[in-house]
């Protein structure tokens, strides 16, 4: 009797300690929110959880719906990759059926121009170079470039590139800009693609900024570049057709191959059932789960989170079914999808809404799944990516993926904290003035607090 009564102390010693070291850990994150100045006139909503009990940690407006931005490439990237498979390859096939050649598109966002270049020398080898017509099966997922919420100013974003069926060469070229010693500054493109560059760069010593505008209810292939530079510098610009930037590139290795195609309309046509394949371009999905998790990827975040919806519906791939599906994959477990709005699987669409609470169960889903530790070493740990300059001293005990929109921060994934249990965290901090490093210092310091506990 006297042993149990012993055990009953000890054990009510233990709970004692834990509930007074989590509410020292809250005293201090409350006070670190009152302290800062984004209390005053943003939204801070935080939600901590221990993921093996669910039990909730720390959370502050946990209900209140907010834009995500970025996080949410955690739940749509781990329902497309679950879908699809870790296997799946993306595969842009070459068919011929009589005397025409198909390109069945794979909405692969690795496909290169050098690919498209070998697989016609390809077929100039098999002595495949005269066709009566080039088709392109374009039907793996739809013709929307931008999601809906996706801002117009997004057009020359090089971060968010338009998504495509015809994904090639990242969607995006390459404008070099050459600072030259009278002070002018030379601008090439890495692409003889017929788009015309306005550049109205100075150079200057205390240069480095630049302002690029596309106008298309003007011209859609005129950019025009505003800044200064003070060294040999490139900037990313998005095509703005990614069907007439493929078929520009087709045309191209078609003359240089010496391959004659009769009809110089590539129309949009299924491919034959039983058309004979006879050359493919397959890439692995692997390293794209990794440029989504680590370096924010938005065009491989879309594309995969379309591929999969089309995939679970045996359908031509778009954000509504994405949706569906992904809906499906987690309600089996819970997740209420009736308490949020998604418009897009990688976090551009200014539309899109949910809590940290909701973040929170997804977070504590994938950590119960079977495939929990393989997708967590594709996440970013303090040193990588968008955690390049952040978080050094947590390296091996943090898995986060961050989320930046003008106004709007956000940081989710796991931490373990010192005392060896692994908790989920989810940080939304919106319509701020503030710089976005300060607020990615504010979330650093709540994440601490949480690894100190």
């Amino acid at each position: 009797m006297k042993l149990i009564y012993k055990l009953f102390i000890f054990l009510t010693v233990i709970i004692i300690s834990v509930n007074t070291s989590f509410a020292f850990t809250n005293q201090k994150i409350d006070k670190l929110i009152e302290k800062s100045d984004l209390s005053k006139t943003s939204t801070i909503a935080i939600s901590v959880r221990n993921v093996s009990t669910g039990n909730v940690v720390y959370e502050k407006d946990a209900k209140k719906l907010l834009h995500p931005a970025s996080t949410i490439k955690i739940p749509a990237s781990y329902f497309a990759i679950n879908t699809l498979g870790y296997d799946y390859f993306f595969k842009t096939g070459f068919y011929k059926y009589n005397k025409d050649l198909y390109i069945k598109l794979g909405a692969d966002p690795l496909l290169t121009f050098g690919q498209l270049k070998s697989a016609f020398s390809q077929l100039k080898s098999q002595g495949l170079d005269n066709f009566e017509n080039l088709y392109i099966d374009d039907s793996i997922i739809d013709k929307k470039e931008f999601s809906q919420g996706w801002m117009w100013d997004d057009d020359v974003n090089p971060y968010t590139p338009k998504v495509s069926a015809y994904n090639l060469d990242g969607n995006s070229i390459k404008l070099n800009m050459t600072t030259k010693d009278d002070g002018t500054v030379k601008t090439s493109l890495n692409s003889k693609y017929p788009m015309s560059i306005y550049a109205y760069i100075k150079k200057d010593a205390n240069g480095e900024f630049l302002d690029v505008n596309r106008y298309n209810w003007n011209n859609p292939e005129l950019v025009e570049i505003y800044g200064k530079v003070n060294n040999t510098q490139s900037v990313k610009v998005p095509i703005s057709s990614m069907r007439r930037y493929f078929i520009y590139n087709i045309d191209k290795i078609l003359d240089e191959k010496r391959i004659t195609v009769k009809s110089s309309l590539y129309a949009s046509k299924i491919i034959p059932q039983n058309a004979d394949l006879i050359y493919e371009i397959s890439n692995p999905i692997e390293p794209v789960i990794s440029e989504i998790l680590q370096n924010s990827n938005n065009l491989m975040a879309e594309t995969i989170y379309k591929l999969a919806g089309g995939m679970d519906y045996n359908s031509t791939g778009t954000d509504e079914n994405a949706f569906m599906a992904m809906a499906k994959f987690y309600q089996k477990d819970n997740v209420d999808f009736n308490s949020v709005v998604l418009k897009d699987g990688c976090g551009v669409s200014r539309n899109n809404l949910v809590s940290v609470d909701w973040m929170s169960n997804i977070l504590i889903k994938i950590y119960k799944d079977k495939n929990f530790e393989k997708f967590k070493e594709y996440m970013a740990q303090p040193g990588d990516g968008t955690l390049s300059s952040r978080l050094f001293d947590l390296r091996g005990d943090a898995w986060l993926k961050t989320g930046s929109l003008s106004n709007i921060s956000a940081l989710a994934g796991y931490i373990k904290s010192k005392d060896g249990n692994l908790y989920a965290i989810t940080i939304y901090t919106q319509n701020f003035k503030l710089n976005q490093k300060e607020v990615k210092k504010f979330e650093d310091e709540i994440v601490t607090l949480i690894y100190n506990r």
